[in-house]
């Protein structure tokens, strides 16, 4: 076996980082902590700390590159859902700023944007009575922005909607009670209602859907 003098001076230190990364690879729950000597929170896999009170004066510096389009994973080899970047350059298809990669395309990271919308436009026929009626209100708004009619020549071929039923809250903030009856409205945005008086002209029922 071949053994290392730890009395030369620049061994011993190579030695002793080496042994050092070994401890952080071979970790029990292979958990990490940087930046102070405190053991990680449980729930993370890398737990960035600057003091032993889990307080930091500084921030996470994502990784700078320069996308093409969203829809090409470009300068990466293959889209990767999860993956954060930030974009250092707009070219009039992508801005500056944090993007996520859904494993299909980037999504820009907007903070400046309201947490509510209104659901798009959909036909409610309220030509006769009936009960039991039911639409899936995130299925009907999914598809508008999956495809949408009409878009300008620059613009990306789907809009970017919630991925999920169960990421959105559901709303009716105002129906007309005459031809309305609302039986239910599920967490997953199923409406059942009935339809209590026939109108020829038209009736209102205004729909918000809210980001959790």
């Amino acid at each position: 076996m071949r053994h290392i003098n730890l009395k030369h001076p620049l061994i011993a230190v190579k030695a002793i980082i080496l042994s050092a990364l070994l401890s952080l690879i071979i970790s029990t729950k292979a958990q990490v902590t940087i930046g102070s000597g405190i053991p990680p929170d449980e729930n993370a896999l890398l737990d960035l700390k600057e003091d032993d009170n889990g307080n930091s004066t500084k921030g996470l510096l994502l990784p700078r590159l320069q996308l093409s389009d969203i829809d090409s994973p470009s300068p990466l080899s293959e889209h990767k859902e999860g993956m954060f970047v930030y974009n250092i350059e707009g070219n009039g298809v992508v801005e500056r700023g944090i993007y996520y990669n859904t494993g299909e395309r980037w999504e820009k990271v907007n903070s400046l944007f309201t947490n509510w919308f209104y659901m798009p436009s959909v036909v409610f026929d309220t030509s006769s009575t009936g009960e039991g009626f039911t639409k899936n209100l995130y299925e009907l708004y999914k598809e508008q922005f999956e495809n949408p009619m009409i878009k300008s020549s620059d613009a990306p071929p789907s809009i970017p909607y919630m991925p999920a039923a169960n990421n959105l809250y559901y709303y009716i903030t105002v129906y007309d009670t005459d031809v309305f009856e609302i039986i239910s409205l599920s967490d997953s945005g199923i409406l059942v209602y009935d339809i209590k008086q026939a109108v020829s002209a038209y009736s209102l029922i205004n729909i918000i859907f809210v980001l959790k």
